[in-house]
């Protein structure tokens, strides 16, 4: 996720039309307000992301409400800080117990008036249930919040027990000489990390992640490519893990703390993609798989070349 919030960050969910997800939802200005079903509907939707796959909430755009447009972000809807302050939506968001811990609350300024802004409410998955303020239990689930099950809840609450295994991305830029030691070029490379953050090891882990194809430099199996020939998808598991300059083919667990990552070659002007997506899905043991997306132009990039190569 960005780590400092803008307009122009936030216009650009519109511009590119990125569509509502499991881990993403927009909520107009309205529904922020101080009435108890604004919010009990506030702690349903931050507690569902929660008890889900984490995510961000919006608020300060609106959806269109056409239904073939239906979850596509159409406008900025500004919230009223001097009404509702950050400190006011951090109130009402720890009443839900127990609490969620790690949440960020960005307030984002905006140029159409000083009292502007779009709250972006960052929400890690939890390692529990956790309750909205009407003492029910939500989930997300088709764009919405809804109730859960109870074996669901108690698959939440033993989450604890479970690996969470989470996806970063890097993008490394490095040096490549031939054989006599000349310098030939730069590499780019797209690395992939998947951290156990959870208490229990993973014995398996596998990832899945969609890249364009315009980015790679080659394409080992046609079998692979995806809608209509966009993205390429490749499997990576803890079954192949690279290590210094060991490459491991038996069984390799991600234990608690631990990360391993894997590496896909790019082309150079990978650069040009900087709005394209990258999409994940990764599955640890019996824990629930996790998703996401991210662009190459959110992707931190690492710069191992040499000055002299840069040139």
């Amino acid at each position: 996720m960005p780590k400092n919030w803008t307009e122009n960050r936030v216009k650009n969910f519109i511009t590119s039309e990125t569509e509502e997800s499991l881990t993403l939802e927009y909520k107009a200005a309205e529904a922020l307000g101080k009435s108890e079903y604004q919010k009990h509907e506030i702690t349903k939707d931050v507690s569902a992301m929660a008890n889900s796959a984490g995510g961000l909430i919006v608020y300060g755009i609106s959806e269109f409400s056409n239904l073939d447009k239906r979850h596509l972000p159409e406008k900025i809807s500004p919230v009223n800080r001097t009404e509702l302050p950050r400190e006011w939506l951090e109130q009402v968001i720890n009443s839900i117990r127990p609490r969620i811990d790690g949440i960020l609350i960005h307030s984002v300024n905006l140029k159409s008036g000083e009292a502007d802004v779009v709250y972006v409410v960052e929400i890690p998955q939890s390692h529990t249930a956790h309750q909205a303020g009407n003492q029910k239990y939500y989930k997300r689930f088709n764009f919405q919040s809804v109730p859960m099950e109870d074996y669901e809840i108690r698959d939440v609450i033993f989450r604890q027990q479970m690996p969470d295994v989470n996806i970063k991305f890097l993008i490394e830029a490095k040096d490549t000489f031939d054989d006599e030691g000349n310098f030939s070029g730069a590499e780019y490379n797209l690395i992939i990390q998947a951290k156990n953050n959870g208490s229990a090891f993973a014995r398996y882990v596998a990832c899945f992640v969609d890249v364009p194809v315009k980015s790679l430099v080659s394409i080992e199996n046609k079998r692979s490519v995806k809608d209509g020939g966009k993205y390429y998808r490749h499997r990576l598991t803890n079954l192949n893990q690279e290590y210094a300059d060991e490459v491991f083919k038996a069984n390799f667990p991600l234990l608690r703390s631990m990360t391993m990552s894997w590496k896909i070659r790019l082309k150079e002007n990978f650069t040009n993609l900087e709005n394209w997506t990258i999409k994940w899905k990764v599955y640890a043991d019996n824990a629930l798989p996790k998703e996401g997306r991210i662009k190459f132009g959110e992707i931190d990039t690492v710069d191992l070349r040499s000055k002299a190569n840069k040139v």
